[in-house]
C-alpha cells in the first residue's frame, strides 16, 4: 500500500536472531519443523513463527511500518478518526475489527487464530493478556531515540516477514532523508514545535514526545522547554511565544487529529496580534503539519511525510 519506490541496500539487523528449524527428515517423520525468529521486544525475547500468515496489530506506528513493507494484516483496532494513511484498512472487508487500542476484543482476536500479535504504545498494558492468545511482541517506539527505534523495528520486520531487502531500503531512505533535510533545518534558524489544543497552545522541546524535530533534524529551540516529559507539552502563553520570537513554528493540531467537534483549527488559534509579531509569522514560516499522522501514527511513513513537508517549506 505504500507509494514509495525504494532503492535496495544491505543493512545487518541488530534486533532479530533467526533460528532456523532443523530440516532433517526421517522415514518416521517427514514434517519440517516450522522456522522461527526470536525477537527482542519490550516484553523480552519472544520466539515467533517466521513469516507469520495471520497478523493482528494493536499499534498505529507498527501498522505504519508494516504497511510500508506491504505486509498483510488480518486485524486492527477501531478508531473514531482514521488517518488517511490507513484509509484502505478501514474500508477493507478483509481486515477485522479487534476492539480498541486500550480495550481489545479478545474474542475477536482469538477468532482470527493469529500467528502473531503486535502491541505497542497505548496497547502495551495489555501485552500479557494478548500473549495468552498467540505469540505477542511489544514493539513500542522510544521517543528519546526515534530514529534508531524506528529503524530497528523496520529491520526486525524485514527479518520476520522475509522482506529484509525492502526493510533495509526503507531504513536507508529514512536515514538519508533525515541527513539531507536535517542539514537544511539546522541552517534555517531557531524554532518551536507547538501543539494547539482546545484553543490553547503548548510547546515541545528536545527529548520530548516530538523531540524528533530537535534531536534528529537539528532544530535549535527558541527557548528552553522545561517540562519535556509532559504528553501534551509545556503550556505556553501567546505573550511568551511573542517574546521567544521563533524563526519557525511547526504546528500540530490535536483537535484536528482526534476529530474534536466544534474546536477551532490551529490556524485560527494562532491568528492573533501576538503571534503576528514573531519572525515565523512575518516570514510566512509557520508550518501546519499532518497532525493525524504525527499524533496518532508516528511510524516511518508518517515521519518521512513530515520530512517531505518540512523540506518543501524550507525550499
Amino acid at each position: 500500500m505504500s507509494p514509495r519506490f525504494l532503492p535496495l541496500f544491505s543493512l545487518v539487523p541488530l534486533s532479530v536472531l533467526v533460528l532456523a528449524g532443523c530440516s532433517t527428515k526421517t522415514e518416521a517423520d517427514t514434517t519440517e519443523p516450522a522456522e522461527t525468529v526470536t525477537v527482542e521486544a519490550e516484553n523480552g525475547e519472544v520466539e515467533i513463527p517466521r513469516d507469520p500468515g495471520t497478523v493482528v496489530v494493536f499499534d498505529n506506528a507498527q501498522l505504519d511500518i508494516l504497511d510500508a513493507l506491504e505486509v498483510d494484516v488480518a486485524g486492527i483496532p477501531s478508531a473514531d478518526v482514521v488517518p488517511e494513511l490507513f484509509a484502505d484498512y478501514a474500508e477493507s472487508d478483509d481486515v477485522a475489527n479487534v476492539g480498541s487500542l486500550f480495550e481489545p476484543d479478545f474474542e475477536a482476536v482469538a477468532a482470527l487464530d493469529p500467528d502473531l500479535i503486535i502491541s505497542g504504545g497505548r496497547s502495551s498494558a495489555v501485552t500479557g493478556e494478548l500473549a495468552e492468545i498467540a505469540p505477542t511482541i511489544d514493539m513500542s517506539l522510544d521517543s528519546a531515540d526515534i530514529l534508531g527505534s524506528i529503524s530497528e523495528r523496520t529491520t526486525a520486520y524485514g527479518e520476520i516477514f522475509d522482506r529484509a531487502e525492502e526493510a533495509d531500503a526503507l531504513v536507508t531512505e529514512f536515514e538519508s532523508r533525515v541527513e539531507e533535510v536535517g542539514a537544511k533545518v539546522a541552517e534555517s534558524g531557531d524554532g518551536l514545535v507547538l501543539m494547539s489544543n482546545a484553543g490553547e497552545i503548548s510547546a515541545y522541546g528536545p527529548g520530548s514526545r516530538f523531540g524528533f524535530f530537535y534531536d534528529v533534524l537539528g532544530l535549535e529551540p527558541s527557548i528552553e522547554i522545561v517540562n519535556e516529559e509532559a504528553r501534551h507539552g509545556e503550556a505556553m502563553s501567546f505573550e511568551a511565544l511573542a517574546e521567544a520570537d521563533p524563526d519557525w513554528l511547526y504546528v500540530i493540531d490535536r483537535d484536528n487529529a482526534i476529530g474534536t467537534e466544534g474546536a477551532s483549527p490551529a490556524e485560527q488559534v494562532l491568528d492573533n496580534e501576538l503571534v503576528d509579531r514573531t519572525t515565523a509569522a512575518q516570514e510566512d514560516q509557520v508550518l501546519y503539519l499532518d497532525s493525524a499522522e504525527l499524533y496518532l501514527v508516528g511510524g516511518i511513513q508518517a515521519h518521512l511525510n513530515t520530512i517531505d513537508d518540512i523540506d518543501a517549506a524550507l525550499s
